[in-house]
This record gives C-alpha cells, sequence and structure tokens, in this order.
C-alpha cells in the first residue's frame, strides 16, 4: 500500500471514529466499546446495531448490555442481555431496556431491580417484573412481584405497585403490600396501601391494616407509624388478640421495642377479655374509658384502666377461687410471668362485690 492509499484509509477511519464520539452533542451518545458495529439507514432513520460487551454512554448514562440498537430519528436505545444502567450514585438493570432520550425515561423489564447508593454505602434497592425510571423527576414505578428494601432502616416491603420520589423521599405501595421490619425480632404490618415519609421518618397504612409479631396481632382500617417513637397510631376498629386476651377501642398506640410490643394504650371505650393461662374458669373482663397494658415478651405483665365501668376478675391461688367484680376511677391489675393474676389494686368510687383473701391479693386504697 503506498502512502497516498494508506493516507486515505487513515482519514476515513478518523472520520468514522470521530463521528461515533462528537454524535455525543448529535445524537446523544457515546460509543465506549462493542465487538460489532452495523449502520443502517431506512426510511429516513438510521439504526446503529451493537453486538457483543456494549458500553455505551446516552444523555450522561452509562448503559453495558450484551446486545444494543440505538434508533437516531426516535432518539432511543434499545438494550438487550445482562443490561446494566449507571447514572450518578444510581443504578439499574434488566434483561430488556429501552431509553427515551426526549422524556428522559428508561423502562425496564425481566429481572428488573433499581438501586440507590450514597458515595460507600448501599442504600435502597427495588426489585420486580417492571421497573420505569424518569431521569429527570428522580422518580421510579414499578409493577408485580416487588421487593422494595431499605438497608438503612432494616424493612423490606413486598406488594403489586409502588413508586418512589427520590426528591421528596416519599414512597407509596399498593395491591397487598407487606411490610417487614428485618432486624432482632421480625415484625410485618399487612395493609391495601401503604405511603412513606422517609423525611418525616414515618409511614401510614390504610385499610385491612394488621399488626402481626410472633405471639400477638393487632388489626384497624388506619396506621399511622413513628419511627423515632417506635410508635404507631391504629384508628378505625382497632381490635388486639393474643393468645390468652382480645382488646377493642376507638383508638390504640401501639409502642415496640426490638420489633415487639411493649405497651398498648387502649383510648375511650377500652373493652378487655382475657384467661389466665390453663385457666378452666371464668373469662376475665374490662370495661374502661382508658387502659395501658404494659407487654414483656409477648406477655402480659401489668394493666392500668381508668374511669372503670365495670370488670370481673377471678382469681385462683392454691385452693383459693376469688370472684371480683367492681366499679372504679383507677384500676391496676399484676400479673406474673405465666400472666395470672398477681394484685389488684382499685382507687376511689369503688362499687361492686369482691372477696379477700387472707394474701390481700385485691387492695383498697
Amino acid at each position: 500500500m503506498n502512502l497516498k492509499c494508506f493516507g486515505s484509509v487513515l482519514a476515513v477511519l478518523i472520520m468514522w471514529c470521530s463521528s461515533l464520539v462528537m454524535s455525543q452533542g448529535r445524537n446523544h451518545y457515546i460509543l465506549k466499546n462493542a465487538n460489532l458495529v452495523k449502520i443502517d439507514v431506512i426510511e429516513n432513520d438510521t439504526i446503529t446495531t451493537l453486538k457483543g460487551e456494549v458500553d455505551l454512554i446516552y444523555n450522561d448514562i452509562e448503559f453495558f448490555a450484551d446486545n444494543a440498537q440505538i434508533f437516531q430519528k426516535d432518539r432511543k436505545v434499545k438494550l438487550f442481555g445482562n443490561v446494566r444502567a449507571i447514572d450518578d450514585t444510581l443504578e439499574a438493570g434488566a434483561q430488556k431496556a429501552i431509553y427515551f432520550h426526549k422524556d428522559a425515561i428508561l423502562k425496564l423489564n425481566e429481572d428488573a431491580y433499581f438501586i440507590e447508593n450514597s458515595q460507600d454505602t448501599l442504600l435502597k434497592k427495588i426489585t420486580a417484573d417492571f421497573i420505569e425510571y424518569q431521569k429527570e423527576n428522580k422518580k421510579v414505578h414499578a409493577l408485580n412481584n416487588i421487593v422494595a428494601s431499605d438497608f438503612i432502616e432494616k424493612v423490606v416491603c413486598t406488594c403489586g405497585k409502588f413508586r418512589y420520589d427520590m426528591d421528596t423521599d416519599y414512597g407509596q405501595a399498593r395491591e397487598n403490600p407487606v411490610l417487614t421490619f428485618k432486624r432482632d425480632n421480625e415484625l410485618k404490618i399487612y395493609s391495601k396501601q401503604m405511603e412513606f415519609y422517609a423525611k418525616e421518618k414515618k409511614f401510614t397504612a390504610t385499610y385491612d391494616v394488621k399488626v402481626e409479631t410472633e405471639d400477638t396481632q393487632a388489626t384497624s382500617n388506619f396506621l399511622i407509624y413513628f419511627n423515632d417513637e417506635q410508635k404507631a397510631v391504629m384508628l378505625g376498629n382497632p381490635q388486639f388478640k393474643s393468645s390468652l386476651s382480645t382488646a377493642t377501642a376507638e383508638e390504640f398506640q401501639v409502642f415496640f421495642k426490638d420489633e415487639k410490643i411493649k405497651q398498648l394504650l387502649l383510648v375511650k371505650d377500652a373493652i378487655i377479655h382475657f384467661k389466665e393461662e390453663d385457666s378452666i374458669g371464668k373469662e376475665n373482663y374490662l370495661y374502661a374509658e382508658k387502659v395501658r397494658m404494659e407487654i414483656n415478651n409477648d406477655k402480659l405483665t401489668y394493666m392500668e384502666a381508668h374511669k372503670v365501668s365495670r370488670s370481673f376478675f377471678e382469681q385462683r391461688k392454691d385452693k383459693d377461687i376469688l370472684e371480683n367484680k367492681l366499679g372504679t376511677l383507677k384500676l391496676q391489675v399484676f400479673f406474673d410471668e405465666k400472666e395470672n393474676i398477681q394484685t389488684i389494686i382499685a382507687e376511689d368510687d369503688i362499687k361492686g362485690t369482691y372477696s379477700f383473701s387472707r394474701s390481700k391479693q385485691i387492695i383498697e386504697k
């Protein structure tokens, strides 16, 4: 090959390579790598087909895939096989993806995932059948078989529909979401819809709400949870159930420790029914304006009631059986480690019939 011919070939190669790199300004992509490049002009459109170990920067997002196609007229790119997309500290992936430059939207199908990182920490991850990432709005929508994880709060949400706004740190889960606290103990919350307000450190659950620990369950129509206080407020026919007790009121305030219920506050028209462990006797009950229940390791240890309209307590100790019916302004009940009634204290405006044993099981002030 003479120098003149070599110079012509070199000039063509330089012009072709420059067109791929300089196309960032016109078509919004830079090709960093591909094993095979094919360019076709079809019906006033230029389609660039890339095969093998594709590495492409398109609208400031770096894409990796087995294969890809770039459509100049519609300004979009299709990617196939082991797709990954890197946008600063954000990462997304799937088996199939398509990116629309006009709307700055990335759509991911099959084994889709979306990851939010800080500089050195994995913050959040979403997996789903389908995920849409809106680059300009910093929003994510996901559909079907969703698992959304917050690695800082150690919680996982599964649902059928999920959307997340990164600017406001707001999330919404629909279609039977289940929120699981993955900490020392497992706590699950079920509902038909959940909303997450990360900046305010709270979330809400709406319709058919159920809070479930290993041995207890609380239900209602609405729940709001405050993360810093580890407190949930439940409204709309709230009910509590454990192996030995049930409770209802107009409002529940539930306090947690290590993902277990440590205190339950029943506000207005509280009704409680419970039996002592292995008891064959009558069921105890309590009707009051307000009740506070202390719980340790899913066992009831203490109960304080105000404005008791009526109550019934059966105590069994040794051969004694005491039946106590009373109303009072304040009532305290202490339980042993087996949830058997140990001591009852009634204060102010006491009415009813009650028994005393030699051990002073009931104390009147």
